[in-house]
C-alpha cells in the first residue's frame, strides 16, 4: 500500500499516518516493532570492567511467574557488567525463570493440645538456559530450599516476623543459586563500548530546537564500526540514514541501513539530531543508537556476534 509521507525535518521526521511510501526515491520496507530492540541492542568495542566470573556479555531473562527473582538476577548481572537485553535476538543466551513459589505446611501438631507447633517453608523456582537457537545450555531444573521453624501462639507477632525473615533469607539463597549456575556458562565475552545520548530532553514544544549527540563514554575503541540510529513511531521502526539533499542531510527509511559506515576509533562524538520541532510532528518517539562491527550488517535474528556497543536509548515527546 502506497501513500505520501511528508518530510518536515532535516532528519526526515514524518507526519505519520501509520503508512508506508517512497521516501527520497527509495522504497520503504515495513519492519516489525518487535524487532526494534534487536536492531538497536547492547553491543560494543572494549571490555567492560566488573564482569569477573561470568564468561558472557549479553543475556536475556524471560520470567514466567518469577518476576522478583528475575529482577534481582538482572540487577546483580548488570552490576557485574553483563548487558541484560530486552529481547532474545541479540543475546548469547536466554535465562528462563518460572514458577517462583513459597509453600508453607505443618510439620508437627501437639499431641496434647492438638495445636500446630512446627512449620516448614519450601521456596522454589524453575531455571533453564538456552541459546536463541534453542540449544540447551542448562537443562530445566527446580531450585528448592527447605526451612522449618517452631510456632508459639503466645507470640504471634514474633512468629510472623520470624517467618518473614526466613522467607527473605531463602529468597537471597535462591538468587545466589541462580547466579552460581550462570557462572558455568562459557560463551565468551564481547567487547562493548559504552554509548550515551547527550542533550536529549524528555519533552519538547513545537518550534523548540532538538540537538542530540551520540558519545562514547571511554575512548578505548581500536576498530572501526558502523553506527545505526533509529526512531520508533507508534509500532513502526524507522532508520535514520544519510540523504543526498544538502538542505536535508538525513532521511527516514523502514529498510535497515546504517547512519554512518566504517567510523574510525578517533571519532567518538556524533551529532545525530539537529532540528526544530514542527507542529505536524507532535507525538511520542523512542530514539536508539548502536555500534556494530564495520561491514557486518544488521542480522535481526543473531545480533550478538556483530554488536560493538550498548544500547543508547531515549524517549521524546513533542507537544
Amino acid at each position: 500500500m502506497k501513500s505520501v509521507i511528508r518530510e518536515y525535518l532535516t532528519i526526515g521526521l514524518v507526519n505519520v499516518h501509520r503508512t508506508m511510501a517512497p521516501l527520497a526515491g527509495g522504497v520503504l520496507y515495513r519492519v516489525s516493532f518487535g524487532l526494534l530492540a534487536i536492531g538497536l541492542i547492547s553491543g560494543c568495542g572494549f571490555q567492560l570492567r566488573g564482569a569477573a566470573g561470568y564468561d558472557f556479555s549479553l543475556l536475556h531473562i524471560q520470567s514466567q511467574s518469577a518476576d522478583r527473582i528475575a529482577n534481582e538476577v538482572k540487577r546483580r548481572l548488570t552490576e557485574r557488567g553483563v548487558q541484560v537485553l530486552p529481547t532474545a535476538s541479540g543475546a548469547q543466551a536466554v535465562v528462563y525463570l518460572r514458577n517462583e513459589v513459597v509453600d508453607r505446611r505443618v510439620l508437627t501438631v501437639s499431641s496434647v493440645s492438638g495445636k500446630q507447633e512446627e512449620f516448614e517453608l519450601n521456596y522454589r523456582v524453575e531455571l533453564e538456559v538456552r541459546q536463541p537457537n534453542q540449544t540447551v545450555l542448562i537443562e530445566k531444573q527446580t531450585l528448592s530450599l527447605l526451612r522449618d521453624y517452631l510456632f508459639d501462639e503466645t507470640a504471634v507477632l514474633a512468629m510472623g516476623a520470624e517467618e518473614e525473615v526466613l522467607r527473605e533469607d531463602m529468597y537471597s539463597d535462591i538468587v545466589a543459586q541462580v547466579m552460581r549456575r550462570l557462572q558455568v556458562l562459557k560463551l565468551g565475552k564481547i567487547q562493548l563500548s559504552q554509548l550515551v545520548l547527550e542533550g536529549l530532553k524528555p519533552k519538547y514544544s513545537v518550534e523548540q530546537l532538538v540537538v542530540v549527540d551520540l558519545v562514547e563514554k571511554e575512548k578505548s575503541r581500536t576498530a572501526p564500526v558502523d553506527i545505526w540510529v533509529s526512531l520508533s513511531v507508534g509500532k513502526d521502526l524507522w532508520f535514520v540514514v544519510p540523504s543526498d539533499n544538502n538542505t536535508q542531510p538525513w532521511q527516514l527509511t523502514l529498510e535497515p541501513q546504517p547512519w554512518q559506515r566504517n567510523v574510525a576509533p578517533t571519532q567518538t562524538r556524533h551529532r545525530i539530531l539537529n532540528f526544530t520541532v514542527p507542529a505536524p510532528a507532535v507525538g511520542e518517539y523512542i530514539l536508539r543508537a548502536v555500534y556494530t562491527q564495520a561491514g557486518a550488517g544488521l542480522d535481526l535474528n543473531n545480533m550478538a556476534p556483530s554488536l560493538r556497543s550498548n544500547i543508547a536509548e531515549g524517549y521524546m515527546v513533542f507537544k
